[in-house]
Parts: structure tokens; sequence; C-alpha cells
């Protein structure tokens, strides 16, 4: 599974090279030093890189000034033949680290389950391992003229369709403000808590499944599959929540709730209520459902303070949600679809005049709202009226939907209503007529 011999032919291709630069440019991407078997030969490579960053030339005396064996470098200058071998030699020494690493892999997998280690952990450290694509990155660098014919095709047959670019939220009034949720994008819904964000996310989920008919996941770390499934089913037969959730339900209404149950179950969604999870966790899960599914149309994540990293004790909260919001974006163009993920907001919101929440409220914010394509946030004004001030008419809210971000479009504000009796959030009806969820089964 290794080759000395060969790992140390790379080397001397590279010492005999007229432009080292140049070659080194070339074998980037096809082998690295981990790749390297032999120790010296490691060392040699990550000294010849540091020369060539340094604009430094590669021969035998600058590679004795970065404290090298002379033996080994006179042992390596005869092997060098030519520098036009180098990015085949490059393939070897990884093909031959990739066979040594799964071989590893595999023991330490089999070592795991001998020992009784939870199988859903040893699945995820397999599906990282083969998940990992760092070689593909000598093949990502195109001209123009590739990327122009596929962007004219993709707008030629979108002319011809109706509905949006993206993957459709299911309210047409946000989908006609932004383009419903574009390929490869991060979307961040932000609000304080009782705003609606959940009921605003199991909508969206439900008609983005039906209406595009493609595969939803929806991880929720704050709710389990029970509770998710009883606001679904409240949403969809009408029937009030509280009287799922304590079972007095007349056998008209069960009726309803049973039709809506096997219409529901046939909806390409999938939920995940693991409590506790990290990044990682994450990330394996959504690449393991796309390789069952062969795509995904969308991902929902409910919610993203509770996302953990499992990094060191010292890192600040701030930092660790900004490399989770930089994951989720890089795992959105990885999969080729939309993640959502929920965000609360500080408090600082309630210190205003005008709660309308901005980008700055996000909280332990780092670069969540650099890295997200767009940013939205979920406002009621009838939740900071006083007891005096409520009426009847506010069983079903306005919400405002407010587009603080848009990458690829305008920003504005969307008027929602919300019916809180039975979760369920909508296009805004101004004279709260109830809308039909039979409409699409």
């Amino acid at each position: 599974m290794y080759d000395t011999q060969i790992e140390h032919q790379l080397l001397g291709a590279l010492m005999v090279s007229s432009d080292i630069t140049g070659t080194v440019a070339d074998i980037n991407g096809h082998v690295i030093a981990e790749d390297f078997h032999d120790q010296l030969s490691k060392e040699m490579y990550e000294r010849i890189l540091e020369l060539v960053d340094d604009g430094q030339e590669v021969n035998p005396m600058t590679l004795m000034s970065k404290k090298l064996s002379l033996d080994f470098i006179a042992d390596i200058s005869v092997l060098g033949i030519s520098s036009h071998i180098a990015v085949g030699l490059a393939d070897k020494v990884a093909k031959q680290s990739e066979t040594r690493n799964l071989y590893l892999t595999a023991q330490q997998i089999m070592s795991y389950l001998a020992n009784g280690e939870d199988v859903e952990l040893v699945k995820t450290n397999l599906i990282e391992y083969l998940s990992d694509g760092r070689r593909d990155t000598f093949e990502t660098t195109k001209h123009i003229s590739e990327a122009v014919m596929p962007t004219l095709i993709n707008i030629a047959e979108q002319r011809g369709q109706e509905g949006v670019p993206g993957i459709t939220t299911g309210f047409k009034s946000i989908d006609k403000e932004i383009g419903g949720l574009l390929e490869s994008s991060l979307t961040i819904i932000g609000a304080r808590p009782a705003m609606g964000k959940t009921a605003f996310a199991l909508n969206m989920a439900e008609g983005a499944a039906r209406l595009a008919n493609k595969p939803v996941l929806v991880i929720s770390l704050e709710m389990s599959n029970d509770m998710l499934v009883k606001r679904m089913l409240s949403t969809r037969s009408l029937v009030d929540a509280d009287k799922i959730r304590d079972s007095r339900l007349t056998e008209q209404e069960f009726s309803d709730l049973s039709y809506n149950a096997e219409k529901l179950s046939e909806l390409p969604i999938w939920f995940d209520d693991t409590p506790i999870q990290s990044f990682t966790d994450i990330r394996s899960r959504v690449l393991k459902l796309k390789r069952q599914q062969g795509e995904l149309g969308m991902v929902l994540i409910d919610y993203l303070g509770l996302v953990e990293t499992g990094n060191e004790k010292n890192s600040s909260r701030v930092n660790e949600v900004s490399k989770i919001s930089r994951g989720l974006k890089i795992l959105s163009k990885e999969i080729k679809a939309p993640v959502v993920a929920l965000a609360q907001l500080n408090r600082g919101v309630e210190q205003r005049t005008d709660k309308r929440p901005l980008l700055s409220d996000l909280r332990d914010s780092g670069s969540i709202e650099q890295d997200a394509d767009n940013v939205a946030f979920l406002y009621r004004d009838d939740y900071y009226r006083s007891d005096d001030q409520q009426s009847n008419d506010d069983e079903i809210s306005q919400v405002e939907f407010i587009v603080a971000k848009n990458r690829n479009g305008k920003r504005g504000m969307v008027p929602l209503s919300f019916d809180k009796k039975h979760n369920l959030m909508t296009d805004w009806r101004p004279n709260h007529q109830s809308p039909n969820t039979d409409q699409g089964w």
C-alpha cells in the first residue's frame, strides 16, 4: 500500500524542474504532504513548498538550508529524470495514500463494532471519510466558455416554465419577492420567541415537498417528531392544536385527522429530531439522505443556536456560530439544494420603540449575515400590544416577513396571515377567511 521509490521519484522530478513554480502548481490538488508514507519524503516535500512560497530556487543548497539530510538530498537528486512525469507520479502517491487510509478506516470500524461502539457514530465516521472531497480542487477552475453555455441553457429552460427559478417556499407572495429558494443557497430566518418560526418552517417544508415534489429534510433540535407531526396535522385538518394535544377530539375531527395523516404520509418529508447534534452530525445525515434519494429539495434546521461544533472549550460562541454558518453554506453547495436555518434574535429588540428586527439582532451573529444568501425576519406587531389592546380577531395575526438581505434580488416586506389556533401561516388574507387546506392533495 506504499512504494517509497515512487515518492522519491516524485521529489526527484521536482528537483530537476526548470519551472518549479509551474510544476508545483500542476500537482496542486493531486497530492498533499500527508500522502507521503516516508517521513523524510514528507519533510522534503513540505520544504520544497516553503521554498516555492518564498520565491526561492529548489536545489541541494537551498534544501540543506532547511536542515534536511545531505545524504537524503543526494539520493533524491540522482532519481530526477523529468518534471513532465510529476503529475503522474503525484497521482500514484495519492492513490496509495487513499488505499492506506481506507484500509486503516476499515480496520478501525471493525474494532469499534467489536468493542460495541454506537453504530450511528461509526456510520457517521465512515460517511465523513467517504464524503471527503479534498482531491477535487484541481478540477474547479474553468474557463468562462465552460460556464456560459450551461448558464444560457438554464435561462432558456426557465424561460418557458411557470413558477419560480428556485424551490418554492410554499408562499406565493414570498416566492414572488425573492424568486424562491435557489439551488446551493443558505437562508437564515430569525425571530424572537412566539413569532411563529416553527409554524412558518413547517408550512414551508410541507409546501415545498408538495409543490416541488422533492425530498425535504427537517432537522429539529428543539421539538420531537411527534410534536412536529401534531402541528402539521392541525394545520392541514384545521383542528384546534390544543384539542389534538389533549386528545379531546370529536368523531368528525378524528376522521379529518386520519384523512390528512394519510395524505401527509405520502409527502417526501423526512424528520430528524436528535436533540443534540454537531454540525458534523448534521452534514453526515444530510449527505446520507441525499445518497439514498438521489437529490434533495431543501434542508431545514430548527434552530441554529442549538447546533454544536465540538470545538475546544475556549472557543467563543460567536466563533462557533460563524463556523457553523460557513459550514451550512458549504453544505448547500455540496448538495446543490437550499439550506434554511431558523435563528433566535438578541433581546435588544425588546428595548427599542420599533421592535422590528435588524441584521445586528442576530444572536451570536458573527458572520451569519455574510455567509447567508438570504436573511429574513418574522415580526408580529400584535405580540407587543397590551392586554386591553387585544381583540378576538387576533386569533389570526398579521406577520411581517421582512427580507433584510437578498443576494439575488430586492429587499422588502411581505405580509402573511398566522392562524395561531391551527399553527397555520399563509399568504396574507385581509378578511381572515379560512383557507382551503385540501387544495393540492
